[in-house]
């Protein structure tokens, strides 16, 4: 029997080894990972089988031990043949193979693990081959999600233009904390993975010097503890980058030492400046809104004394001439009462014009306009209306006096200027005329020698509302009407002035010869329609006889024959009338024609 005596074991050595043998298994079976032994001398039999190999796999260690792998069943990763091909590699070279894969455990729970294999020798010199499987599913699960997560991280800052930067404070520092170390990523182009250590003056730098200030304060105010977060708006300008744009700020102190001063802040930017543009925006549209709601106002005080003025008068002077006590002092009262009606019409005219251009929906008719000839009319006519002191000239281009545009608003236009000319101009002179442009266009401009007006009004002169002089009457809409007018006829406006020399008011108009030629193409859809309706419902249609001048009112028409079938809506069309005109008897043979403005029909 064996025992212990005198502090030394004196059991039989096969108790000792069996003792050893069922600690050494207890060991094994307790530990996280699969631990087999096999026999490199009888065909890589299996010696030893682990508590985790057989919950791993569903086989228990008397099904495995003095079996190799051709005589089990279980999933291994790869085929018995691979297997035992890697063992005799194993054995041959003497190093240890390591490889990965998947399976399925005994429930059919995928796993992934991670194979050791190694050989050893027994003290007798036996050959061994041992091998370790690690279930390594959940660290790989952890390590894909942290991937992920990574990715979309990167994905996210890059995205959104967000920067992440860690500041190390000295507590100690005798700088104001200008010594600290700025670690700092996308601070270079085209390296925004790499984290980069910069020196605080240089971090600092990157601000816009109107921001600077806000964002040192914020900055010695988290290094002192006083606050323990910011967030701020400024303007940056990262190296590579040619101008500054907005970013929001943040930052939070993330550790500190053991009397509480701070060591680490942590701190992000993001870009706002699509956000900060928008607000921007938003601030300029709310000025505009108010500064237009002022001027409306003022329009509309203003617009209420100009009418108010005419109105007395009118009022007045009708209920004088009841009691006047001669027919001069009546005819007195007439031309006065007679002049400020005129006024009022003008008046009235103007705000309509206006709401009728700010609405689009002012008509544009164009026709070839002889210029030289408009110019002599406009002249005469404001000729008669010239302040003594004051001489009026007229200057004609060179090129063609014929010239596609709408006469009506085109003597609207100048006589516009020319009236605001009047107003501001006390002596010197006031001069008409166009020039000739390229591609067709002409300049028309005002020259006067009158007061002239000040830089500062120069921009909103066009605007509605504005007056050139404030001690002039009027309402200040008449510029306003001449820059839509010209606008709706594709040209643009412009003005020179300079106080006390006077000023240029021009536009240029491009001609529209070739508008009249959609008149015609209309006319033909409606034609073509209309007779082969006057065909298809000939019982129903009335044979009417028509001489040569029933379209004699209507401009540029002019008939062959004297048997035309079209449409009733045709005619109102060009005439603005409410008549019918229809032929029948049989197919009807048209022709037409247009030469020198005007429409030619046959039949």
């Amino acid at each position: 029997m064996g025992g212990i005596y005198g502090g030394k074991d004196i059991r039989p050595i096969s108790q000792k080894q069996d003792s050893l043998h069922g600690l050494i298994n207890t060991i094994l079976d307790k530990l996280p990972l699969g631990v087999f032994v096999k026999d490199a001398e009888d065909g890589f039999r299996y010696l030893y089988w682990n508590r985790f190999m057989e919950e791993i796999t569903g086989i228990g260690t008397e099904e495995v031990e003095g079996h190799n792998d051709f005589e089990l069943s279980f999933d291994a990763i790869m085929p018995a043949e691979e297997r035992l091909g890697l063992d005799r590699d194993v054995m041959e070279t003497g190093r240890t193979i390591e490889f990965s894969g998947k399976i399925s455990d005994a429930y059919g729970i995928p796993k992934d693990i991670e194979v050791t294999k190694f050989p050893i020798v027994l003290s007798n010199g036996k050959p061994l081959l041992l091998a370790l499987w690690r279930d390594v599913t959940v660290r790989n699960k952890m390590e894909n999600t942290l991937r992920r997560s990574q990715v979309l991280t990167k994905m996210a800052l890059h995205s959104n233009d967000i920067r992440l930067c860690s500041i190390f404070v000295n507590p100690d520092s005798k700088r104001n904390y200008d010594d600290s170390v700025v670690q700092v990523n996308n601070w270079l182009p085209g390296k925004e993975d790499e984290l980069v250590d910069i020196s605080w003056p240089r971090f600092a730098a990157r601000v816009h010097p109107d921001d600077r200030e806000r964002h040192d304060e914020a900055f010695r105010k988290l290094c002192s503890g006083e606050i323990s977060e910011m967030k701020i708006e400024l303007r940056v300008k990262y190296p590579g980058m040619d101008h500054y744009h907005w970013r929001e700020s943040s930052a939070t102190v993330y550790e500190r030492d053991e009397r509480g001063r701070v060591l680490v802040i942590l701190g992000c930017t993001i870009n706002i400046q699509e956000r900060k543009g928008q607000e921007l925006n938003l601030e300029e549209a709310k000025h505009k809104a108010e500064l237009a709601d002022k001027m409306k106002s003022k329009y509309l005080a203003d617009m209420s004394h100009e009418i108010r003025t005419p109105l007395n008068a009118i009022t007045g002077f009708s209920e004088l001439m009841a009691f006047a006590d001669s027919d001069e002092e009546r005819r007195e009262y007439y031309e006065i009462i007679k002049t400020n009606n005129l006024l009022l019409m003008q008046l009235i005219n103007d705000i309509l014009d206006l709401s009728k251009i700010e609405a689009d929906a002012i008509r544009i008719s164009y026709e070839p306009v002889d210029i030289n000839g408009l110019m002599d009319t406009i002249f005469a006519s404001i000729k008669l209306r010239m302040p003594e002191g004051v001489q009026l000239f007229l200057e004609k281009g060179s090129c063609t006096c014929c010239f596609g545009a709408d006469s009506i608003r085109l003597l609207q236009l100048i006589n516009n200027l020319a009236n605001n000319a009047i107003k501001n101009t006390k002596q010197g002179s006031i001069t008409l005329g166009y020039t000739c442009l390229p591609d067709k266009c002409l300049e028309f401009y005002v020259k006067d020698t009158g007061t002239g007006i000040a830089k500062d009004k120069l921009e909103s002169l066009f605007t509605r509302f504005v007056k050139v002089n404030d001690y002039v009457e009027g309402i200040g809409l008449g510029l306003a009407i001449c820059q839509g007018l010209v606008t709706k006829m594709g040209g643009s406006m412009h003005v020179e002035s300079e106080l006390g020399v006077g000023s240029t008011f021009s536009f240029v108009l491009p001609s529209h010869e070739g508008e009249s030629d959609a008149l015609f193409i209309i006319f033909l859809v409606y034609l073509v329609e209309c007779t082969v309706l006057a065909y298809l419902f000939q019982p129903a249609v009335q044979a009417v006889e028509q001489d040569r001048g029933v379209f004699a009112d209507c401009p540029g028409l002019e008939l062959r024959e004297t048997y035309v079938c079209f449409d009733i809506y045709f005619r109102e069309l060009l005439l603005g009338k409410d008549s019918r005109l229809l032929v029948a008897n049989g197919i009807i043979d048209i022709s037409f024609g247009y030469h020198d403005g005007k429409l030619f029909l046959g039949v």
